[in-house]
């Protein structure tokens, strides 16, 4: 490795590691005519409908960094392509309640199975002790970067 690449090896690997999961996640995603970001709300929503009842759009924005008129684009795309529904809320007609579709179940169940062969994949080969300090390095640089 040259000395330039050298001086940003963190980087580099990192990167190619980001790339390489990003294909094998876009591949998986194809068949569903869907964009990495659409499922990533797509999953966020599923989590955050398994601990609440209800869910709505104003929830999504903090919980994605995102703003009102970017979710509201994510949300018709994923509600024109069958994913979710929204519907009028229960005490408050103007705001509209999230549900994921079977076809949005179908989807978060296989994108599972794709996250679990990535961890995988990310920690073959390494001892116990070895993933304990790559968690705790990778929450030290995700905090690094965290924007709130």
């Amino acid at each position: 490795m040259d000395n330039h690449r050298e001086d940003r090896i963190y980087e580099f690997y990192l990167r190619n590691i980001v790339h390489a999961i990003k294909q094998l996640q876009d591949s998986k995603l194809t068949p569903y005519n869907i964009t990495n970001q659409q499922a990533r709300l797509l999953g966020d929503i599923y989590e955050q409908l398994q601990k609440e009842k209800q869910l709505c759009q104003k929830d999504l924005e903090h919980t994605m960094n995102l703003r009102g008129s970017s979710i509201t684009s994510l949300l018709q795309g994923l509600e024109r392509k069958g994913f979710i529904s929204r519907n009028s809320g229960e005490d408050d007609g103007r705001t509209k309640q999230l549900q994921i579709t079977e076809k949005g179940t179908t989807l978060i169940k296989e994108m599972a199975e794709v996250f679990q062969n990535v961890e995988s994949l990310l920690l073959r080969g390494m001892t116990e002790d070895e993933k304990e300090t790559y968690k705790k390095l990778l929450k030290i640089s995700y905090q690094n970067f965290k924007i709130r």
